[in-house]
């Protein structure tokens, strides 16, 4: 059975972990890899990875006939990435060539994948509209397991390293989240809130064990152990939401679909602070991403916005061309025409106009952008100095420092 209720939020994401080197954090992305949906196991959309300007375009890739609504994920030299016509890529990083492709049937892949870490199999996971979450061979493509929801995965799945071995955690549009063993598939708990779930979870390390985090479209931040699924807390806020939350701290970041963005405290159970909307019709579908001080996030109002982490405070806001639903990610970067100096961090953005920009995180200034003409509804991933997005006119992109 399929679930396709459309009251709430499009939320895409995409995971993907290597070799040892490319193991899940919880705070950032390796430098080579692009392991999760939003980089990290803690949501933060932040990468190791420090970038030379300006870049250029290393290739791009078209696939007729299809659209792409999922964040690219990158381990080891490959890109893993489905389409809505049900095609799923793993396509090689250098190049774009075809590796293998699995075709599904009647289905779509708006969800990102999640590559599983080093030691154990090699699988990439991803779930399809109708419900299906599917783990393949990454060297093959061959299907090694399946399992069932009752809704469609517009979250990317998150692979979690456990001591009991690891974990598959997967929210459904049938308002259920799955953890699955990593290896069979089986289910090992689930767990159900009153509504949707489109965002990707998100895990925090706390001193009482792992912290799962669910923003639902119930309007709740739900707060799950990690190794028994049973509910710690939830927190109303102000209507329902499908962003992936983003944790640092003791505080969770998103935004909503009123347009309110928030920061919770899930240690005391309640609003830390929250930035109200700046006008009507604002709604937040793109993800936060995290500096060590700030919180970057897209908006439908053609903006990327800044928050104070600490107070909530508007930092800055920089008009883009489109709407921002794709989330940002944040790197490092560089002048490369300038030599050496200490890297400044940055966000690259991308708007529904199909324009790129890399901005200063600090003050919102532009320092690189680039017009690809089909709009991204789905933000970019970085690994081994590139950085990839696709959109939806069926184009894969791949920057790379300018010769």
């Amino acid at each position: 059975m399929t679930l396709r209720l459309l009251p709430c939020v499009l939320t895409l994401a995409l995971v993907a972990v290597g070799a040892a080197a490319q193991e899940p954090t919880f705070d950032a992305a390796p430098a080579d890899a692009w392991p999760l949906a939003r980089g990290s196991l803690a949501g933060t959309g932040r990468s190791a990875a420090v970038l030379a300007l300006p870049l250029a375009e290393a290739w791009h890739r078209t696939f007729e006939k299809t659209a792409f609504g999922a964040v690219p994920v990158i381990a080891d030299g490959t890109i893993y990435l489905g389409d809505l016509d049900g095609t799923f890529h793993a396509l090689a990083l250098a190049d774009g060539a075809t590796q293998w492709s699995f075709k599904a049937d009647a289905a779509g892949f708006p969800s990102a994948a999640a590559v599983s870490p080093a030691p154990g199999p090699g699988l990439v996971i991803v779930g399809d509209d109708t419900g299906v979450v599917r783990a393949f061979d990454r060297g093959t493509g061959k299907v090694v397991w399946e399992y069932e929801t009752d809704g469609e995965i517009s979250g990317g799945p998150t692979i979690l390293p456990t001591a009991a071995g690891n974990r598959v955690l997967v929210g459904s549009q049938d308002a259920s989240l799955s953890c699955l063993n990593l290896a069979d598939g089986k289910l090992v708990w689930k767990h159900s809130i009153a509504d949707q779930i489109r965002c990707a979870p998100v895990v925090a390390r706390t001193a009482a064990g792992d912290r799962v985090f669910i923003a639902g479209c119930d309007g709740k931040l739900h707060v799950i152990d990690a190794a028994t699924g049973e509910e710690q807390v939830a927190v109303p806020i102000d209507g329902p939401t499908g962003t992936t939350p983003a944790v640092l701290g003791d505080r969770v970041f998103f935004g909503t679909e009123g347009g309110a963005f928030f920061a919770i405290d899930f240690v005391k159970a309640a609003t830390a602070w929250r930035a109200a909307p700046a006008a009507a019709g604002q709604a937040y579908r793109s993800s936060a991403a995290l500096t060590d001080d700030l919180v970057i996030v897209g908006s439908r109002r053609r903006a990327v916005e800044a928050f104070a982490t600490a107070d909530g405070a508007r930092s800055w806001r920089r008009p883009m061309r489109g709407r921002v639903d794709a989330s940002p990610v944040v790197v490092g970067i560089t002048d490369s025409r300038r030599g050496a100096a200490d890297p400044r961090p940055a966000a690259i953005v991308a708007d529904a106009a199909g324009k790129i920009m890399v901005l200063d995180a600090t003050t919102g200034d532009p320092r690189w952008e680039f017009d690809a003409g089909g709009g991204f509804g789905a933000g970019p991933a970085v690994a081994a100095g590139r950085v990839v997005i696709a959109s939806d006119d069926g184009t894969v992109w791949c920057f790379a420092t300018a010769p």
